[in-house]
C-alpha cells in the first residue's frame, strides 16, 4: 500500500522538449495525481508552452531565455508550496507510484540530505546513475588498471544505499534544508551542478541516498541533446568540469583518462 503523504512539489525545467515534457507530466498525473507540478520553460522556441498549457495540474513559469538547468530549478523553487521537492528532468517518466515511497523514506530519515531513485532505460533495463568519489586515484584505477572506480555505475544493492554522488535527473529534498545549503549553484549552466550539490550535502553532514525501490524511466540525454550534436557534447562538459574540480585537477584528470585510454589501446 502506498503511504498517505502530503502533496509534493515537482519541478521540471524544459527547453524545446514539448512532447518529451508532455509525456513526463502525463505519467505524473497518471500515477501520482494531484501533486504540484511546476514546469520552468527556459525560453523554448517550439510549442512547449502551448502544449503544456492544455494539461491539467501544471503551473508554467516562463523564462524569456535559456537560463540553464540550475537557475531554472531555483526559479521553480520560488513557486513551490510543499515541504518536499522533487527536481525532475523533462526526459523522465514514472511507471508507478513508488516516488511517494521515496518521499516517505526521506521524511522518516532525517540524516538524508538528498535522495534519488533507480533509473531505467526506455526498455526498462537498469541504467547507471551513481558516481564514486571523483578522485585522480580512482581515475587512475579505472583507466590504467581496469578497475571500475570512477565512471557512473549501477549499484547491485536492492535496499537504500548511501553513496558519494547521484545523478540530478531526479532527486528529492526537504525544501527548508535545500534552501539552507544554498540551493542549486547557478554558476553551473548545464552539467556538474548535481555533483556540486552532492558535495554541498556531504559538507553539511547529511547523506546522499540511492533508493532502488523507486524506479523511473530516464530517456538519457533527451532533455539536453539540442545543446550540441553528439560528437561535441563532451566539449560542453569542460567549463563546468573546471569549476567543479578546479583547473589543475581538471587537466590532470583529463590526462589520466586520455593517457590510460591510449595505453589500453597499445596493450590490447
Amino acid at each position: 500500500m502506498i503511504p498517505k503523504i502530503n502533496k509534493i512539489s515537482i519541478i521540471i525545467p524544459t527547453w524545446n522538449t514539448a512532447q518529451i515534457t508532455k509525456k513526463c507530466v502525463n505519467t505524473i498525473n497518471t500515477f501520482i495525481p494531484d501533486q504540484e507540478i511546476i514546469v520552468v520553460d527556459n525560453g523554448s522556441e517550439d510549442n512547449t508552452v502551448e502544449v503544456l498549457t492544455k494539461i491539467k495540474n501544471v503551473k508554467i513559469v516562463k523564462n524569456g531565455t535559456n537560463l540553464g538547468f540550475a537557475k531554472a530549478n531555483n526559479i521553480g523553487l520560488k513557486s513551490a508550496t510543499s515541504d518536499y521537492i522533487v527536481f525532475m528532468n523533462s526526459d523522465m517518466e514514472l511507471i508507478d507510484k513508488s516516488l511517494l515511497n521515496l518521499i516517505k523514506f526521506l521524511k522518516e530519515n532525517k540524516d538524508i540530505g538528498i535522495i534519488g531513485p533507480k533509473f531505467l532505460n526506455p526498455d526498462k533495463t537498469p541504467q547507471a546513475s551513481v558516481f564514486p568519489p571523483q578522485t585522480c586515484q580512482n581515475a587512475f584505477k579505472e583507466f590504467w588498471l581496469g578497475q571500475q572506480s570512477y565512471s557512473k555505475y549501477l549499484p547491485l544493492e536492492e535496499e537504500p544505499l548511501a553513496v558519494s554522488y547521484i545523478s540530478g535527473g531526479c532527486i528529492a529534498v526537504n525544501k527548508k534544508y535545500f534552501e539552507k545549503i544554498g540551493k542549486w549553484n547557478e554558476k553551473y549552466f548545464f552539467y556538474f551542478e548535481d555533483m556540486d550539490l552532492c558535495r554541498q550535502v556531504t559538507k553539511s553532514g547529511k547523506q546522499i541516498v540511492y533508493y532502488p525501490k523507486c524506479q523511473i524511466i530516464h530517456r538519457h540525454g533527451a532533455s539536453g541533446h539540442k545543446l550540441a550534436d553528439s560528437q561535441n557534447q563532451w566539449r560542453r562538459l569542460i567549463p563546468s568540469s573546471k569549476k567543479f574540480h578546479g583547473v589543475f585537477k581538471h587537466y590532470l584528470l583529463n590526462f589520466i583518462i586520455w593517457s590510460g585510454q591510449k595505453w589500453q589501446k597499445i596493450t590490447h
